[in-house]
């Protein structure tokens, strides 16, 4: 294709798939654009659209989806990157070079910028071929130009490594261009790894390899002089992978920026992003202004990219530029961001303040200016959407009193607007069955009386429908209008005095009846009052908008506020009359508001009148409600709280207003049971640890509450039908066999008849599993033979001594046999020496206070390691017990052949 097809394509086919009318001529082209035609931010539809324009092959489809796509995302780097590399495919180099043009340093992409520098390396490289010195220089620059822009990208190493990979390749002809390429090597291996980029410890290594290859001596010296630095960049992208996993986890699976519907996701990747934006800002890397100042401002603008349609992230990166001195580019990022968000209010008044600082006050009244437009052109569509919805419901309901049929949604009339609401159910089918003229009964008129009967009933609940949520937006927007028209009223005020102000108020009297609510004029009958200095001339504000919203109890409070604010009280009581009985009177604020002003600066005669007045009007007031508010200033209801109880009251009318201000009490405990508990407690909660059993909160019930009945009221009664009645399993054991004769003492405990015991447990005994041999002759049914089973001890421990715990041994396992008091010649006879445990105080208990080889045998404390205090005789003595070769006095004495554990590692846990 030629070039031509490239940028000027996009140019011609901009707004194709916008128009209602065109049809791109693929099916499901056109499906796609419908969806998007509802809801332009569906970024599934897009996807599907572009999928469906590149496997099509139509230029004119392509172009056009593309061209649509950018203008709705011109921030997605992804989309670009893309784009160009599609029609670097199809050969249009000038198309790419435009996009690269007109994309490069508004967007940071990563992905861009590979892009750019793979475009350059093809047009300059050849394979096989040295690179000549001009197109080397030309590559050299890029390089330099990709490094400068997004060379501190988290994703930049592999563009380091492929820059070092480069300077690498060159062709030294002299020592001075070797010594050159040294410094050059030398520069950019110190620049990389000091930023936190991915494979950061790889460029190490190689600038560690390249050091002591340049110069053995100076390499130690050159390396710790950076080793700080990278150090330092590898702590902070360990931390930078944090945040980006956060981000990234979060992220849209189709990466598209879509408008916040805070939706938890949502909200978590906003947070996210924040958290990132956060650590940058506390400069981690601990660099110079500039450097700082640079790498917060990528972020902020890699936020921007992600979160396009979120004005805090533009009015935050506004206010950075602002706080670092850069007035002018704080005033560019907002009017980019008024150009992405029209419709934000919050980015619109931060671009006029922003230039209202910088003096130009033309750009502040065009900013306002243009918000005001819009908002009006909204609500007039919302309302032509609205009433075209509502004309087709009545043209259904003629339809069906014409032809006797109800109507069948669909046709070419019924097709739903483009701009309305999916899913309003404005256009689903209500069509009801008509009985055929054969059917007897009814004359056909009749059926079709009620028929129509039936349609009209269903088309006005959906014209109820209609009309509720067109009461909704409606009501929305005009409040988002009356806004932008305070916002203009303060910013004239600002600039041009109060005579400006006045213009502006008998200009917003040509809009149109409804547009704007009553607020704008409470606000420009205050600035009258607090600027201008003109109590009457607010106060004939008031009176002349009054007629337009009596019915509005929010005006008709603010009107009162300011009589009783300036000191008008016959007035004020003279507009309480006036209204207490229309519309606006049945607002319980209003009656408050004026009963506090009496309460307040009225006489006693007054107050009780208004106080009847109120208890007649209103069924949750009464005589005690009354007193409580009277006998109360601002958050001081000590009455209501202490005396009347209201907080805790089921009957109290409402909660009183030092419930939940200044001096909040907690709740007074309950009386449970003859225990004070807290009222708010959960009795299905658990207990507070630390609390004994049978208390409450730490109190001990005492014996009268232990012993109350279950039928009492002071406990609950448990819900006995859903118990479960518990059946135990009993697993039959099977008898022993006759015991076996009986050991004499001086029997050796490996040959014992213990091993040859009933047949049935035999298997255990194979198994190595003596405790279980004996757990089941414990609990054999047949306790004869168990007395007279001979269960000799030193046979038994013999035994335990011997084996392995049954399953496999831990890694730090040792038998009895290892412990050193348990060693012993098999022919040595059974002492308390060798055996501790019997007789005498158990091992634990023993003092651990005696001399360097006292009664336990060891260290003082017990603790001597076994290899500094080894007695003679090349037994290794235990840190916990004494050595079978040395009495109590520490003399050695007859040595029995037991194990010598010097080549044994030294066991330090309790057998």
């Amino acid at each position: 294709m030629a070039d031509s097809g490239g940028a000027a394509g996009l140019e011609q086919q901009n707004g194709l798939l916008h128009s209602g009318q065109q049809s791109t001529g693929n099916a499901e082209a056109d499906m796609y654009k419908k969806r998007l035609e509802r809801s332009p931010h569906d970024a599934e539809a897009w996807l599907g659209l572009l999928r469906v324009a590149r496997a099509s092959g139509n230029d004119e489809l392509l172009y056009a989806a593309y061209s649509s796509a950018l203008a709705q995302y011109p921030g997605s780097g992804h989309l670009l990157a893309t784009f160009v590399d599609l029609e670097l495919s199809r050969g249009n180099k000038s198309s790419a070079e435009t996009i690269f043009n007109s994309n490069l340093f508004n967007v940071p992409s990563l992905e861009l910028w590979q892009s750019y520098l793979n475009y350059v390396l093809q047009a300059n490289v050849e394979a096989g071929v040295e690179v000549p010195p001009e197109n080397r220089a030309t590559l050299m620059d890029c390089f330099r130009l990709v490094l400068d822009n997004v060379g501190f990208d988290r994703g930049a190493g592999q563009i380091w490594i492929d820059y070092i990979n480069f300077i690498n390749s060159a062709q030294s002809h002299a020592q001075y261009d070797e010594q050159q390429k040294v410094e050059l090597l030398r520069e950019t291996y110190q620049t990389a790894v000091a930023i936190p980029v991915l494979r950061v410890e790889d460029i190490w290594k190689e600038y560690d390899a390249f050091e002591a290859q340049t110069d053995r001596k100076g390499a130690k010296q050159q390396l710790g002089k950076m080793s700080p630095a990278y150090m330092t960049a590898r702590t902070a992208l360990r931390e930078m992978n944090r945040f980006w996993d956060a981000i990234q986890g979060t992220r849209p699976r189709h990466g598209l920026p879509q408008p916040p519907g805070w939706t938890a996701r949502e909200v978590e990747h906003l947070d996210a992003w924040k958290r990132y934006l956060k650590w940058e800002l506390g400069n981690p890397l601990r660099l110079s202004g500039a450097e700082a100042h640079k790498r917060v401002i990528y972020a902020y603008s890699q936020a921007c990219m992600d979160l396009w349609l979120y004005p805090e992230i533009w009015i935050e990166f506004a206010e950075y530029y602002a706080s670092i001195g850069q007035q002018n580019e704080a005033l560019a990022k907002l009017q980019a961001a008024s150009g992405v968000l029209p419709q934000s209010l919050a980015v619109q008044f931060a671009y006029a303040e922003t230039a209202e600082k910088m003096k130009q006050l033309d750009v502040c009244k065009q900013v306002y200016e243009g918000v005001i437009d819009r908002q009006r052109s909204s609500i007039e569509k919302a309302t032509e959407k609205y009433t075209r919805k509502l004309d087709r419901q009545d043209r259904r309901v003629e339809r069906a009193a014409g032809s006797g049929k109800q109507p069948v949604s669909g046709g070419a009339e019924e097709q739903p607007d483009s701009d309305s609401d999916a899913g309003d159910g404005d256009d689903v089918d209500d069509s009801v069955s008509v009985a055929s003229d054969s059917d007897g009964g009814e004359s056909k008129q009749r059926r079709t009386a009620q028929q129509v009967a039936r349609v009209r009933k269903a088309v006005e609940r959906r014209k109820d429908a209609i009309r509720a949520r067109m009461a909704d937006e409606l009501a929305e927007r005009r409040e988002t209008y009356t806004l932008t028209w305070i916002m203009y009223l303060r910013y004239m005020q600002r600039s041009e005095g109060i005579g400006a102000v006045q213009q502006l108020l008998k200009r917003s009297r040509t809009e149109p009846a409804g547009y704007m609510t009553h607020h704008f004029y409470v606000a420009a009958a205050h600035m009258e009052y607090h600027i201008g200095k003109r109590p009457g001339v607010a106060a004939k504000l008031f009176e002349l908008y009054v007629r337009n919203f009596s019915d509005t109890p929010e005006y008709i409070a603010e009107y009162l506020n300011y009589l009783v604010s300036s000191g008008d009280d016959t007035n004020a009581r003279a507009l309480f009359e006036r209204f207490h009985g229309t519309a606006a009177g049945d607002s319980s604020e209003l009656w408050a508001m004026f009963a506090d002003f009496e309460y307040n600066y009225g006489d006693l005669s007054a107050i009780e009148k208004l106080d009847r007045r109120l208890i007649e009007k209103f069924d949750h007031e009464s005589m005690l409600t009354r007193m409580a508010t009277r006998y109360s200033y601002l958050n001081v209801d000590c009455v209501a709280v202490s005396e009347f109880g209201f907080p805790y009251r089921k009957d109290a009318p409402h909660e009183p207003r030092a419930a939940r201000g200044l001096g909040v009490r907690e709740p007074p405990p309950a009386d449970v049971g003859g225990l004070r508990v807290r009222a708010d407690s959960d009795a299905g909660s658990e207990p507070p640890p630390h609390v004994a059993v049978g208390s409450v909160t730490g109190r001990t019930l005492n014996r009268h509450q232990l012993l109350a009945s279950a039928g009492s009221g002071r406990f609950a009664k448990p819900a006995l039908g859903s118990l479960q009645a518990y059946a135990p399993v009993v697993e039959p054991f099977v008898p022993l066999e006759p015991p076996v004769p009986p050991m004499s003492s001086g029997s050796d405990y490996r040959s014992h008849s213990l091993h040859s015991s009933g047949a049935q447990f035999r298997p255990l005994l194979e198994q190595g599993d003596v405790l279980s041999y004996v757990a089941a002759a414990v609990a054999a049914p047949d306790t004869s033979a168990f007395d007279a089973l001979p269960l000799n001890i030193d046979a038994l421990l013999g035994a335990v001594m011997h084996q392995a715990p049954a399953g496999g041994a831990p890694s730090n396992y040792r038998p009895l046999s290892y412990m050193p008091w348990a060693s012993r010649s098999d022919s040595q006879p059974h002492s308390h020496a060798a055996y501790p445990h019997r007789g005498g105080r158990p091992y634990a208990a023993r003092s651990r206070s005696r001399g360097r080889y006292g009664d336990d045998g060891g260290h003082r404390g017990g603790y001597a390691h076994p290899a500094r205090h080894a007695p003679r005789g090349g037994h290794r003595q235990s840190p916990y017990s004494r050595s079978p070769g040395y009495s109590a006095d520490g003399r050695q004495h007859s040595r029995g052949p037991g194990p010598r554990y010097h080549d044994r590692p030294a066991y330090h846990g309790r057998p």
